[in-house]
């Protein structure tokens, strides 16, 4: 049964039950007919007033229910909606603010999962679409190895291709990898005495045959001074990786990179310098973005959807740091990022 019904019979039972309570009494009370009948009716006509009065009070309030129950609806549907209603009390007033309020977050909450999921599938198409020219690559060479028509040196140079092909597979991987572990907070934000000097080596290590392939010259400054630092050993490893391969890939082989260490007072500041092709300064605010990267070198030699560098400022900003960007077209592009002594 509806409220408003439920509100109407309410009233007729009281009036009803007001007729007969006062038909009773004044039946068993020694009054003469006429006051009788002018008690009744004076009974009845102020019951009348306090039911309409009642109703007065209860009109708004039975309308704001109603409205909220529309609206109610159209949120459940996905149209999010507020209510414009004025209430009169404040209790009630306070009631719509807040569910306003809570509508407006539960908006902004759909419009930002909508934007991962774009953002998501955005990325697992360009994974897709980018390992299957490597892929093709390899069957490729694995259709004229089978064959048996090549010769010794195009072995040589084919088995090349093969292994270049299966590094960049590898970096597709591993950058969905880090996504995913971005995701589902995978790398936990366990803090220990750490050497970055000690970190940094374990990453170059690591890009230690690219680093030889390319002919590069990677200069170190500053690692002399440097004191423990507690914070995510994993997390720092992670964040320095991703920017020296993003400067990898967008600074020409033979060039160098630098890297410089500086202590401040209440971090620790890493330079990387390379000497590519620089980033457009309308760019640069864009360049964290995940999936972000400048069209023009989206190709097959640099690779990658743009998800290093947002990883990286995503676990800066768990550890209480910060990267930023400094750069110019054909001069190369200077990244700063800062590391508390502690989290």
């Amino acid at each position: 049964m509806k409220l408003r019904r439920i509100i109407f019979f309410s009233y007729i039972g009281v009036f009803l039950l007001v007729l007969l309570v006062t038909k009773y009494f004044l039946k068993y009370m020694l009054f003469e007919q006429k006051t009788a009948n002018i008690v009744m009716i004076v009974a009845l006509v102020i019951t009348v007033l306090l039911l309409c009065l009642n109703y007065l009070i209860m009109k708004p309030i039975l309308k704001i229910i109603i409205a909220l129950q529309i609206t109610s609806q159209k949120n459940a549907n996905g149209d999010f909606t507020i209510l414009k209603e004025k209430a009169f009390a404040s209790e009630i007033a306070l009631l719509l603010n807040d569910y306003n309020v809570m509508v407006k977050q539960l908006e902004q909450q759909v419009v930002q999962i909508k934007a991962g999921e774009k953002e998501k599938n955005e990325i697992i198409a360009n994974l897709s679409h980018d390992i299957k020219t490597p892929v093709a690559s390899l069957m490729a060479v694995g259709q004229a190895l089978s064959d048996d028509i090549l010769s010794d040196d195009e072995k040589k140079y084919y088995l090349q291709a093969v292994l270049d092909n299966c590094h960049r597979i590898a970096d597709l991987s591993d950058e969905l990898a880090q996504f995913v572990e971005q995701e589902s907070a995978v790398i936990g934000m366990c803090k220990d005495e750490i050497w970055l000097d000690e970190v940094l080596i374990s990453v170059l290590t690591a890009f230690k045959g690219k680093i030889d392939r390319s002919q590069r010259e990677i200069l170190v400054e500053g690692t002399e001074f440097l004191e423990p630092i507690y914070s995510n050993e994993s997390a720092i490893f992670r964040i320095l990786y991703n920017v020296i391969d993003n400067s990898l890939k967008y600074s020409q082989p033979q060039t160098p990179i630098k890297i410089r260490v500086e202590k401040q007072p209440t971090y620790i500041r890493i330079s990387i310098k390379d000497f590519g092709q620089g980033i457009a300064e309308a760019e640069l605010e864009k360049i964290f973005q995940r999936t972000y990267r400048i069209e023009k070198s989206r190709n097959q030699t640099t690779g990658g959807n743009g998800l290093g560098l947002s990883i990286a400022k995503k676990l800066l900003e768990n550890l209480g740091g910060n990267i930023s960007v400094c750069s110019k077209e054909g001069e190369g592009s200077t990244f700063c990022i800062e590391v508390p002594y502690r989290v």
